[in-house]
């Protein structure tokens, strides 16, 4: 069906649009009472297997959401839905900023691939954090900052 139906039809839009759009989906989906238990259904796996203890933090499963898709911290709730062992938050930067002049995403068909030149297009850390303060503890979340900020390259 993805092949079929909803790649093509994604394919026929701008990228950041469709971005923007599936942002959107995910965000009014998961406010119909039986859509949030329905993706869960679909997609979370518990497996014993799959947890792993890194650093003194325990991760349902090593598969998780790259920093990018929730800039803002406003869909991790959410996105826990959908089988996430953990979610990046950011880029987060100390002010709000537009980030790089449009069209600014680029397809790769040929190589099945993005070119991001996104920026760090954010509302800012005071954003983010008001953000995180709802964080329902379904997920662990992780940031960018940590790494680029410390002396650790894990």
């Amino acid at each position: 069906m993805y092949k079929l139906l909803i790649r093509p039809l994604f394919f026929s839009f701008d990228p950041e649009k469709v971005h923007h759009f599936t942002f959107s989906m995910v965000r009014v989906l998961s406010k119909i009472p039986f859509i949030p238990s329905l993706f869960r259904a679909l997609f979370v796996i518990e497996d014993k297997k799959l947890v792993r203890e890194v650093f003194g933090l325990k991760f349902k499963n090593p598969v998780g959401l790259a920093a990018g898709f929730d800039k803002n911290a406003v869909l991790y709730n959410e996105l826990a839905n959908f089988g996430f062992g953990f979610v990046e938050i950011g880029t987060v930067t100390p002010i709000a900023q537009v980030g790089n002049p449009k069209k600014r995403i680029f397809r790769l068909i040929e190589d099945q691939g993005l070119i991001n030149r996104m920026g760090f297009n954010n509302e800012g850390v005071e954003t983010a954090i008001i953000q995180l303060k709802k964080n329902k503890g379904k997920i662990l979340i992780g940031r960018e900052y940590w790494k680029k900020h410390t002396n650790n390259s894990r």
